[in-house]
């Protein structure tokens, strides 16, 4: 499933504060993991950048990067210059090209990764990926760490270094800033919930200003654990930003004259290392041709990583891969965090990256899928990246693909699994954002491909009917290459494994470009259901361009 088309021109930064929201308790929900811990934010990070896989040709004539496809891709910043900064190493392919939307410039063109692939009507086909790890909840010692006057706020640290908890210490034991010892004191305060009031008309409602306040980074973030028991341990990641380390732990060259030769060879040493602090990989200018799997091995203890390109240029370093939904499964073609349940692969283990460790970060490479979707099929899915943990943060990261190339997701429906992206690009042309996961894009480009069709869907959330927060869009670009009043902002993905109605989204303070619809942006979900404005919980606010609310 998925639907879309982008252009991008200047993000806007306007961020609330706690304040203007509700409080109360959730229903009752199923068990799942807690939140992880530990991680530091970084700094930073340049604009998305276009760039190469392979080696010429264009990848709608069938291509893949190692054969000739091109995965390159658009994405503008309000300078007035293209954000993309030319090929990869060693590779025969042009950067994209476009003039900055903030200067008048034309729209830039972006690039496909893949051909072929009609919008698909329905769910999609099989699952895949591994449930993510961690500890459970509630394991930071809920009733002795101290009632509220002598373990909990006033003594046990703040949000920021202990967690949050009523009762003595969050499940994860503290946020994935600081890294705080399970069950050394808490906050009393209550799950945060909001409640959506909205003028315009149903079929494109706008949050009022009141609403609004609740639709915030750090609402959206502040909670984890099992929804219907949600924990306050008001993580934040957007108060840091991602910085390399002044040297790396591990160091991934294709050359040889690193640590490692791939990037999974780096990541198992990693995980299995033992470390008790975040342990940082460089990954050096390249084109990695490989599935990568980011699960700590039964019975290891997660450790944060962090994996990151030295440069700002996204584009010079890349991780990419050639699956896809209905693939026949191989032992080279499986990625190890996946499980497939038949003979072809499913939607996410067809994914080029899965992470199931939580407190992941990345920054400044790109992670791509260059499956060639058929554009006779309309139920083929080829995801970049599925994530399925708490607390990931990704700074200046490309993700290229057609259908389905971000899978935002959780290791079951009750459990809430976090996600950051600042300053990220993020192509596809059908519901190529999609997913139960609660997800930020932090002045993001979000760009519709047009080479394959044209009014499709950009985003699918399936969050879980009783949890206010799934998706937020805030001061990013959403549009193009080309088409006019055509592309959809997104849909409700029914989920077969949740409740529906389902899904929730908040696009605010960001700028859309003419071909998003004007009158209609949210369509029917994937099994046919019409949208509505209250089932669905699909919001906009103060958005700008010529394809917002008018």
């Amino acid at each position: 499933m998925r639907h879309a088309s982008l252009a991008f021109v200047i993000t806007l930064g306007c961020l609330f504060t706690l304040g203007a929201c509700s409080s109360s308790s959730s229903p009752a929900g199923g068990s799942g993991g807690s939140s992880a811990s530990g991680g530091s934010s970084g700094t930073g990070g340049a604009t998305q950048s276009g760039g190469t896989v392979g080696t010429g040709g264009a990848v709608p004539s069938g291509g893949t990067p190692a054969s000739g496809g091109s995965v390159s891709s658009g994405g503008v910043t309000s300078s007035g210059g293209s954000a993309q900064s030319g090929g990869v190493t060693g590779s025969g392919g042009t950067p994209a090209s476009g003039g900055a939307a903030g200067a008048g410039g034309a729209p830039p063109t972006g690039g496909s990764v893949a051909t072929g692939g009609s919008v698909q009507s329905g769910g999609r086909t099989g699952s895949g990926g591994t449930t993510q790890s961690g500890g459970a909840t509630g394991s930071g010692g809920a009733a002795t760490g101290g009632s509220s006057t002598t373990g909990g706020a006033q003594t046990g640290g703040s949000s920021g270094t202990g967690g949050a908890t009523a009762t003595g210490g969050t499940a994860t034991g503290g946020t994935g800033n600081t890294g705080g010892s399970t069950g050394s004191g808490g906050s009393t305060q209550p799950p945060v919930t909001c409640t959506p009031a909205y003028t315009g008309s149903d079929s494109r409602p706008q949050l009022t200003d009141a609403a609004a306040a609740c639709y915030t980074i750090k609402n959206s973030l502040a909670q984890a654990g099992t929804i219907g028991s949600l924990v306050r341990d008001d993580w934040d990641p957007s108060a840091a930003p991602l910085s390399a380390p002044a040297s790396p732990t591990y160091t991934v060259a294709a050359d040889g004259s690193g640590t490692h030769t791939t990037v999974q060879a780096a990541i198992t040493a990693a995980l299995a290392s033992g470390s008790s602090t975040r342990v940082y990989i460089l990954v050096k200018p390249g084109t990695y041709r490989e599935l990568v799997c980011i699960k700590p091995a039964s019975g290891v203890t997660a450790i944060p990583v962090t994996l990151y390109g030295a440069d700002s240029d996204a584009s010079k370093v890349i991780i990419v891969y050639n699956d896809g939904s209905g693939v026949t499964v191989t032992t080279e073609n499986t990625n190890p965090c996946a499980t497939p349940s038949g003979t072809t692969h499913g939607t996410s283990d067809s994914s080029t990256v899965i992470v199931s460790t939580r407190q992941f970060q990345a920054m400044n490479l790109t992670i791509a899928n260059d499956f060639a979707e058929p554009a006779d099929q309309s139920s083929v899915q080829a995801p970049a990246m599925t994530i399925q943990a708490d607390q990931l943060v990704f700074q200046n990261v490309r993700f290229l693909g057609n259908q389905d190339t971000l899978q935002v997701k959780s290791s079951n429906v009750t459990t809430v699994a976090r996600s950051y992206f600042k300053s990220c690009y993020v192509e596809g042309d059908v519901d190529f954002i999609f997913g139960r996961g609660t997800a930020v894009f932090d002045g993001c480009t979000i760009k519709y491909l047009t080479a394959r069709k044209t009014g499709s869907t950009i985003f699918a959330p399936s969050t879980e009917s009783s949890h206010s927060f799934g998706m937020l869009i805030i001061a990013s670009q959403i549009g193009s290459a080309s088409g006019s009043n055509s592309t959809y902002l997104g849909r409700a993905w029914d989920d077969s494994s949740g409740t529906s109605p389902n899904g929730q989204i908040v696009i605010r303070e960001s700028t859309l470009d003419g071909s998003i619809r004007t009158t209609a942006p949210w369509t029917t979900s994937t099994q046919g259901r019409a949208f509505s404005a209250s089932g669905n919980r699909m919001y906009e606010y103060k958005n700008t361009g010529a394809g917002a609310a008018q």
